[in-house]
């Protein structure tokens, strides 16, 4: 299968016969929106496995991709001059990862040249993130796309897609305040603490799951002076994740006793069922002789059943809850991501505008061809011919095909043709800046 990307762009074909095609961008995917975190955790790819991971998928014929892993998102970025083919390919070595697995059929989504590089521009922006305007995303993609440039994977139309993904996300950070309407949201959840618990130094917090909404909330409880975060979880990657964040461990098969000591919990697994239960709080408040239980769901869907909110001593909030309670956070960052949208559109148009102009280039290449060969043609045939018989000829030569060709059109009369031959006259004018006549309209 080698041979379904060979990096290539604008310019002439190897075997010479015309203009090469270019590198599509293409996508293929599983998000929080369409997997639980069950699958996401299978198809998870460990930064140590990323460069093998890699030359697997170049063995397959995928030369010019970056993958990206992280807790709410697995993704296969790449280009090919068969993009329906490698993703073809792209998804089939996702899929391998989830063998024996039963898996729903929109798991997975593809995305195609402009919607492609729309989807990579919104995920550096963070406008694509459960908590809009979060910070680690970038980063993410930053260290996928450099293992990516480690393997070789990656130049040309590819790299200057992420380059001018990265030059937006500096964009909209520097010029919105994005990335404060997160924090403002991550804040309340520590205000709702503090005025449950007071000084968060004396405090014990237990985040469940690797979600990155919850990962964004322990990051605020930590600057706000957490006595101490633990971190527990279904996921295999739990206890490794603990380790390179630096945060206690604790073995999910005792996750009752992790709860009765826990005074903060925040869950962010996201797996479609219910981690928490009343039963099991109910344990934790009765180890804990009532002393009060903070618990912030912010899984999607939820973590925790909402029955746990009519016991007493346990207070639970949903992202919504804290929503509501930053809301002037959350307006905030409703606005700012509304202009982060507009600059991700610019840049998009930007981005088409430069494609547009690239994949004109051989065509003209092709044409200046044609008009050489046509010239040394006409000077092979009349070598004894002047400047004026021998350019005249060359315009006749020129003009033949397109003459004929455009004579054709013109006879078949239908509306389609009709119109195939006012797009031409239009073309014509632009490139040529000719005033054509229009042979419909009144004459003087």
């Amino acid at each position: 299968m080698a041979g379904i990307s060979a990096g290539t762009t604008a310019g002439t074909s190897v075997d010479g016969a015309g203009p090469a095609p270019m590198d599509r961008p293409y996508i293929v995917g599983a998000s929080f929106r369409t997997a639980d975190a069950r699958i996401r955790d299978r198809l998870f790819v460990e930064p140590p496995a990323q460069p093998e991971f890699l030359a697997a998928c170049r063995d397959a014929g995928l030369t010019q991709l970056v993958s990206l892993s992280t807790c709410d998102r697995v993704e296969l970025i790449g280009t090919s001059t068969d993009p329906e083919r490698a993703s073809g390919t792209a998804e089939r070595r996702l899929r391998s990862r989830l063998e024996g697995m039963s898996v729903p059929e929109s798991t997975f989504y593809r995305l195609y040249d402009v919607d492609a590089v729309a989807h990579v521009f919104r995920i550096a922006s963070a406008l694509d993130s459960q908590m809009i305007g979060e910070s680690q995303i970038l980063g993410q993609l930053k260290d996928a796309v450099q293992v990516a440039s480690d393997a070789g994977m990656i130049q040309g139309e590819l790299d200057r897609l992420m380059q001018t993904s990265f030059a937006l996300a500096k964009r909209v950070r520097s010029t919105t305040r994005i990335g404060e309407g997160a924090v403002s949201a991550a804040a309340a959840a520590v205000k709702v603490a503090q005025d449950l618990h007071g000084t968060m130094a004396r405090c014990r917090a237990l985040l469940i799951g690797l979600g990155e909404t919850g990962g964004l909330i322990a990051e605020q409880f930590q600057r706000a002076g957490i006595g101490v975060l633990d971190l527990t979880g279904p996921s295999r990657r739990t206890e490794r994740e603990a380790a390179r964040r630096g945060l206690t461990y604790q073995d999910y098969e005792k996750l009752d006793r992790a709860l009765a000591h826990s005074d903060i919990v925040i869950t962010a697994a996201g797996r479609g069922r219910y981690l928490l239960d009343s039963d099991s709080v109910t344990k934790a408040l009765e180890a804990r002789r009532s002393k009060p239980i903070l618990l912030i769901d912010a899984g999607i869907p939820l973590d925790i059943d909402p029955a746990v909110d009519t016991l007493p001593d346990a207070f639970l909030y949903t992202m919504e809850d804290i929503e509501r309670l930053a809301e002037k956070g959350q307006l905030d960052r409703k606005a700012e991501a509304a202009e982060a949208a507009a600059m991700v559109d610019s840049a998009l148009i930007d981005w088409r505008r430069s494609q547009a102009e690239r994949e004109g280039v051989p065509g003209l290449i092709a044409l200046r061809e044609q008009f050489d060969r046509l010239r040394e043609d006409v000077l092979n045939r009349h070598p004894s011919a002047d400047a004026a018989e021998a350019t005249r000829l060359l315009v006749n030569r020129i003009l033949h095909e397109p003459s004929e060709t455009l004579r054709a059109i013109a006879s078949e009369g239908g509306a389609a043709d009709l119109r195939d031959t006012i797009t031409v006259n239009r073309v014509l004018e632009r490139l040529f800046a000719l005033r054509i006549q229009d042979e419909r309209s009144d004459t003087e």
